[in-house]
């Protein structure tokens, strides 16, 4: 509760400047100007940044103290066919990942859950529906989207979740608070290639053969999304190329 406390202290400093406009003088302005704007940059860093500490303590990282290695992570699914594939291709390349899922899409695809677990990936928590305004929830609304993926996710396969990720990472005040009562930690990324947005394959690769380094959590996306299938069609590259550079592929 105290960061929530901190995020509203923030938006009451930001916004209560307006009162010293009276009586109004140019310098008075300046002053105002420059104490909201500021106090509004720091907020939407501190709900927009994926990596920032201040509201939810997160790890962006995985720590293998005698081998290099990375974490590979799939949002958005299960999706049916895609999840499929790619799940035909990890055990192919005897890899195990994190698919973060969201609660609604699981229940109609339960089997597919069930057969991530037996694969041996962990299934993690990615909200009952992704609400894409995740940072503007009602303190109700926040609670039962992390809780209700949470049951579903234990309903389908007797386990409950250790890991949650937001929808396009973005914070809430109250975030921190939520996931301490339900026993979840926050796995975020250091490296990402926008693959829902680029149908370039080849450029795709090059951003994240650039990016990567030993300790990346990278974000893939499994899902709906079109361009999920420019994922699966690099998933055998893009394992084999990191096998071939002595990665070590882990779970956080």
């Amino acid at each position: 509760m105290i960061r929530a406390f901190f995020f509203a202290f923030i938006f009451f400093v930001t916004h209560s400047t307006i009162f010293m406009l009276y009586p109004f003088t140019f310098h008075k302005f300046l002053i105002f100007f420059f104490l909201y704007t500021s106090g509004t940059i720091f907020m939407i860093y501190l709900i927009f940044y994926p990596r920032s500490q201040l509201l939810v303590s997160n790890r962006s990282q995985v720590h293998c103290p005698e081998k290099r290695c990375i974490a590979l992570t799939f949002d958005d699914g299960p999706s049916g066919e895609n999840t499929r594939e790619i799940l035909r291709i990890l055990r192919e390349k005897n890899v195990k990942v994190t698919f973060f899922v969201i609660g609604k899409q699981a229940e109609e695809n339960p089997e597919q859950i069930v057969q991530s677990i037996q694969d041996g990936h962990f299934v993690a928590n990615h909200t009952y529906s992704h609400p894409n305004l995740f940072c503007f929830l009602t303190p109700s609304r926040l609670r039962k989207e992390i809780e209700g993926c949470s049951a579903v996710i234990e309903r389908i396969t007797g386990m409950k979740p250790r890991f949650f990720r937001s929808p396009v990472g973005l914070r809430h005040p109250l975030l921190q608070y939520c996931l301490k009562k339900a026993n979840l930690e926050y796995i975020s990324w250091n490296s990402r290639i926008f693959d829902t947005f680029n149908q370039n394959p080849e450029l795709l690769k090059k951003r994240l053969y650039r990016k990567i380094r030993a300790g990346n959590i990278v974000l893939l996306h499994d899902g709906t999304n079109q361009n999920v299938k420019n994922i699966i069609g690099m998933l055998p590259e893009i394992i084999d190329e990191f096998k071939s550079l002595g990665y070590m592929f882990v779970q956080p």
